[in-house]
């Protein structure tokens, strides 16, 4: 299956990217972060998307309910979460399912979003790797809108997550 964003009901202006602070296989899954989120209290996964080493994009939380992800800056954003810890452990296959899925988001809100890593509002040095490079973000944040170029296609699986309400 591949993966087409659709906008979601409610207004959005940001897009957050996370890393999970791990590089263990056995945490490579939204399932896991659904498990350590809940085990900390949370009503469950505090991300939309989660993408696996293979590149795999994994939903998370309902893009219709506001994230859990950036405190006190959650109003209006999208999360993203990539799995890993060290830079060198990124892999391309995820840099380029995160590529294409901001592509898709971009376009979709004509270009009027801004991209921004976890560590721009919390001390934590998340996501660890450039992101302003990956996504070639300038420095207000915003990708290129690209229009004549076709997304790439990425596998996409939906998550089974039971996710409480917040």
């Amino acid at each position: 299956m591949f993966y087409r964003f659709q906008k979601p009901a409610r207004p959005v202006s940001r897009v957050f990217l996370h890393c999970s602070a791990s590089d263990r296989p056995e945490h490579d899954s939204a399932a896991v972060i659904d498990a350590w989120h809940k085990a900390n209290g949370w009503a469950g996964i505090g991300y939309h998307y989660f993408i696996r080493k293979d590149g795999t994009l994994e939903s998370g939380r309902d893009l219709n309910k506001v994230p859990a992800a950036q405190g006190g800056h959650n109003t209006g954003t999208i999360a993203i979460c990539l799995h890993g810890l060290e830079i060198s452990k990124f892999t391309p296959a995820q840099f380029a399912s995160l590529r294409g899925l901001c592509i898709q988001i971009n376009r979709a809100y004509a270009g009027n979003v801004t991209f921004h890593g976890h560590c721009e509002v919390s001390p934590k040095s998340c996501p660890v790797f450039t992101y302003e490079d990956v996504l070639g973000i300038d420095a207000e944040g915003k990708m290129p809108l690209v229009r004549d170029v076709t997304v790439p296609r990425f596998p996409f699986r939906t998550s089974i997550l039971t996710i409480s309400r917040c």
